[in-house]
């Protein structure tokens, strides 16, 4: 029987073929030893996975992070695939002098928007601050730096160079305009600017942090995480992009659960996993917050 056609070789292995035959086969026998080392062990009612340290409180899971001047990075995007819980702990602990680095600065009412409100953020490294009202107002009074924008796409290159360990991104995008004298009054050098196959690009430098809070669908207690639909987002690069990420997610399941072609981050880029609030706990609160901003109407 070809091994392509071996029934229970996992789609993973099968795009791995084209590799060789001896490297399909090995992380094939991989697979099947993880599997086996993966069985739970049973106590009383409950199954426990030998690998549930990565399953911890928020407080354990955010102990890590300074009451001020702390640095981090977050996924999401106006307001879906937001770490809601985790931002919350912020708020309630009052973790100050934030240097925020996320794509966007999220929705008003709810999510990030409730950072700005609470005057946590200091500084923020992003594409604008205009989806939310609290972190306009915020940089209108001076209260939140911004040493300069970032077109999206410039970003999250910016976050990939971090991720993967590069120097830093070549972006043509901005080139003759982003680099005019005065237009960020707060930075301090003159964006870098080389010709590459006579384009001009600026030299981005990557862009990275201490801690990363992201939000999956769900993970298996190795921190294996899988998303939904859009709400993946920038979450998995951001997860990539540093020293210290912590997952928060609808589901927690057994190891094996999650297809392998699903994994949108692999654990080794995970140091914690916490449960947040269910599927229908979210649509809770976006319902909720549409009904309040006049976008939905309430059902008679």
């Amino acid at each position: 029987m070809s091994l392509l056609n071996f029934p229970v070789i996992p789609g993973i292995v099968r795009d791995l073929y084209n590799l060789g035959t001896d490297c399909a086969i090995y992380i094939w026998q991989l697979m099947a030893i993880s599997k086996r080392r993966l069985q739970p062990n049973k106590k009383g009612d409950k199954t426990v996975s030998k690998f549930d340290n990565k399953i911890k409180t928020l407080d354990e899971a955010l102990a890590v992070i300074p009451k001020t001047d702390s640095v981090i990075m977050m996924g999401g995007f106006v307001g879906a695939g937001e770490p809601t819980c985790c931002i919350e702990w912020l708020i309630q602990n009052k973790i100050s002098g934030i240097k925020l680095i996320t794509n966007e600065p999220g929705l008003s009412g709810f999510g990030r928007a409730m950072l700005y409100k609470n005057g946590l953020v200091k500084e923020i490294v992003s594409s604008h601050v205009g989806t939310t009202v609290e972190s306009t107002e915020e940089y209108l009074k001076g209260n939140l730096k911004v040493e300069q924008f970032y077109p999206m796409g410039t970003w999250i290159e910016k976050v990939r160079a971090g991720a993967m360990g590069l120097g830093g991104a070549l972006i043509p995008v901005g080139v003759g305009i982003l680099d005019e004298p005065g237009l960020f009054a707060e930075l301090k050098e003159a964006k870098t600017v080389i010709e590459v196959n006579g384009i001009k690009c600026f030299v981005e430098p990557p862009l990275r942090a201490p801690v990363g809070l992201v939000k999956a669908w769900r993970a298996d207690e190795m921190g294996n995480l899988e998303y939904r639909l859009t709400s993946m987002n920038c979450n998995a690069m951001v997860a990539m992009a540093c020293d210290y990420t912590v997952a928060e997610v609808e589901e927690i399941v057994p190891v094996g659960t999650i297809p392998p072609e699903r994994v949108g981050t692999p654990a080794p880029f995970v140091q914690a996993v916490v449960k947040g609030l269910s599927l229908e706990q979210h649509d809770e609160i976006y319902r909720q917050h549409w009904l309040k901003i006049g976008k939905l109407v309430a059902e008679k």
